[in-house]
């Protein structure tokens, strides 16, 4: 009877906890799989879910975007790590206040000025303090690199600028433009969401509702003129471009640690651009191209010269 009540319990208990034993084993181990080799550094499979996460805006990943992002954001990952490399051949120095003074920024900026928010975010993330000040110095270091090899001073001539434009004159067109209103105040803040919901119910012209928003403790407002749709965060663009003229959203949107309420205050439609309007978009862009070049060239001289396998 003993062996009988033994056979039970492990049927019962001890098999069930072995599988998700082995199933919490079996996540760790794809967690910690190595993606990439770079000179000294490897990067993991979980390094790259959350860039990719990060990349996506903090949102969850579908499969088959997993699949889109994946190349693209490794790749990056990879670039930066041979840039960073080859400063430290260069024997490179970066001042050790200038990563504290960033992060103290980001801190201030985006977290309230709260050591505690900043911490939880990056605990979500896996990330500690350390770990986030040595990426804050690497991304510092390739944006030397990249001005100190790349961004070198080049011109674009008159006749590349009206080949641009008879080539592509279909295409130059100024696009809708939606001048905004971005109500914000912390995504904790519940009175204040409350007290802001219920202004945005009351029928008062535009403008009224926008000086009544002030009013309310927490609230800020920040106006954004000319804004397009392929420039906006995706659920902001998709809340602007259906809203009518005059109106605000009756709810927030969550974005990190903000709460996010919407008002479009007008909109300008397209039209074609004439040569001297799109000058300067033209120029810019043939500058651009200009500059890729240069960077795609310069990055693959340093590939040559490095050890790295993506698996």
């Amino acid at each position: 009877m003993f062996r009988y009540f033994r056979w039970i319990f492990s049927l019962c208990f001890l098999y069930p906890m072995y599988g998700i034993h082995v199933f919490a084993h079996r996540t760790n181990i794809y967690n910690n799989r190595i993606v990439a080799y770079v000179e000294d550094h490897i990067i993991t499979q979980q390094q790259l879910e959350i860039e990719m996460i990060l990349f996506n805006g903090g949102r969850p990943l579908e499969e088959d975007l997993r699949e889109r992002l994946r190349s693209k954001v490794l790749d990056t990952m990879v670039e930066k790590k041979i840039i960073a490399k080859e400063f430290e051949r260069m024997k490179g120095q970066l001042p050790t206040s200038y990563v504290q003074k960033k992060y103290d920024e980001i801190q201030k900026t985006r977290f309230a000025n709260s050591p505690r928010k900043f911490a939880e975010a990056l605990r979500r993330y896996g990330k500690t303090k350390a770990s986030y000040q040595d990426e804050l110095k690497e991304d510092a270091i390739v944006e030397y690199m990249y001005g100190r090899n790349v961004l070198k001073p080049s011109v674009v001539s008159p006749l590349e600028i009206q080949n641009y434009y008879d080539c592509h004159r279909d295409e130059l067109i100024r696009e809708r433009q939606f001048d905004v209103d971005q109500v914000t105040l912390d995504s904790e803040d519940g009175e204040g969401i409350t007290l802001v919901r219920e202004c945005l119910e009351e029928i008062l012209p535009y403008d009224a509702l926008g000086q009544r928003l002030t009013q309310i403790p927490g609230v800020e407002i920040h106006s954004m003129e000319g804004l397009v749709e392929g420039d906006m965060q995706p659920l902001i663009g998709e809340k602007i471009t259906t809203m009518e003229v005059g109106t605000f959203t009756q709810e927030p949107i969550l974005l990190g640690n903000q709460a996010i309420f919407l008002g479009l205050r007008s909109v300008r439609e397209e039209y074609p651009l004439s040569l001297d309007e799109a000058r300067t978009f033209i120029e810019q862009t043939l500058l651009n191209e200009k500059y890729q070049l240069l960077r795609e060239n310069w990055i693959q001289s340093l590939k040559q010269k490095s050890y790295y396998t993506i698996l």
